[in-house]
């Protein structure tokens, strides 16, 4: 028994009616992994026409063994004297080996069905740590984080996933059936990958634009638990945010002052800054600029450094303060110069005039 794929790739409702069974799956959404379609009496009948659409696997079971499965979008004869075609479409070679592997262990008995199996990127499946968690960063150390985004699966081997869980389906089976267990799988192999990006050099800072190395590290982490169990792979892991906790946040602050302030153009910057913001408060000081400057020379002396004599500071900021109170005085307000004085030559009396008012002698100019 086995699939023949029809010459067209469409159907009317009137063609529909030629056919004892007409099997199709609607497209398959974000939260529905697996439907399960049987027939009324749970036989398929011999020249039955199935449909399957882009995204879909449809794999044919009878008595617990898969007779024929297709990966190549279309329309189907269900052939009972025909052998199985397996249609591969996408998965290549590999549909084949998966025939192989799993064509004696379908779960469902004494039945014929076909499960339509969603293999699209399923997306939106939030992550999150509810406690921080230990990151040996390569710069930092070990600091503690906390990190929460999305990430998205799919479903690479059709044939594992439905021989895992097709003994469960009644009519369909959706994400929220899977993800209880599976973010707690997730997470934990989370854990894992965020090591290995460590050691390869990550600093926990660029950890969200390391989408591709983490989906990596994520599937070598998952490999036993979710693709060679449950068919499944994840394609990316988004992470949003990454905060870390109180501890780790004060010592990354102050490992990259240190860092910072160990290069001489931004130590001699600082200093510099912290030079001139003293002088000003040394200048303000209440017991006088002089009391505030000797403290400040005595500090630095201390630190084996100097700013200069704190003498000349205390001059110089004497000096502006007196210039800054000199005010220009006007012409017109300016007091008149006195003459100056003469005396007579032959007695000594004091002159005003040309000549002596006691003796009478002439004085000169």
């Amino acid at each position: 028994m086995g699939l023949i794929k029809s010459a067209f790739t469409s159907i009317t409702s009137t063609l529909h009616d030629q056919w004892e069974d007409y099997i199709s799956c609607e497209s398959l959404n974000n939260d529905t992994l697996v439907v399960k379609k049987t027939t009324k009496n749970g036989v398929i009948s011999n020249k039955s026409r199935i449909q399957v659409a882009p995204g879909q696997v449809a794999l044919i079971f009878d008595s617990g063994k898969i007779l024929d499965a297709t990966a190549e979008p279309g329309i189907y004869t269900f052939d009972t004297s025909s052998s199985p075609s397996l249609f591969a479409g996408q998965f290549g070679g590999m549909f084949k080996e998966m025939w192989e592997r799993f064509k004696y262990n379908g779960a469902v008995s004494k039945e014929q069905a076909i499960f339509y199996v969603n293999t699209k990127e399923i997306i939106d499946n939030k992550f999150g740590s509810s406690s921080p968690m230990s990151y040996p960063d390569p710069e930092y150390k070990n600091i503690y984080i906390r990190y929460y985004g999305m990430y998205s699966f799919k479903i690479s081997d059709p044939f594992a996933f439905i021989s895992n869980i097709a003994g469960t389906v009644s009519d369909t089976y959706t994400k929220d059936e899977l993800m209880n267990q599976a973010n707690a799988e997730f997470v934990s192999a989370l854990d894992v990958s965020l090591q290995e990006c460590a050691h390869e050099g990550v600093i926990f800072s660029s950890l969200p634009s390391k989408q591709l190395l983490i989906a990596k590290h994520m599937n070598e982490a998952l490999d036993e638990t979710w693709k060679t169990l449950r068919g499944m792979e994840v394609v990316s892991v988004a992470i949003e945010k990454i905060t870390p906790d109180d501890e780790s946040r004060a010592r990354i602050e102050k490992f990259d002052n240190a860092s910072m302030y160990s290069r001489s153009e931004y130590a001699t910057g600082r200093m510099v800054d912290a030079t001139a913001t003293a002088m000003e408060n040394a200048a303000s000081n209440e017991n006088g600029a002089g009391t505030g400057f000797m403290g400040l020379g005595m500090m630095n002396m201390a630190a084996g450094k100097t700013i200069g004599n704190p003498l000349d500071y205390v001059k110089q900021n004497e000096e502006k303060k007196e210039e800054a109170s000199k005010q220009e005085v006007p012409k017109e307000d300016a007091p008149k110069t006195t003459a100056k004085a003469k005396f007579c030559t032959n007695c000594g009396a004091p002159v005003t005039g040309k000549f002596c008012s006691e003796c009478g002698t002439k004085v000169g100019e």
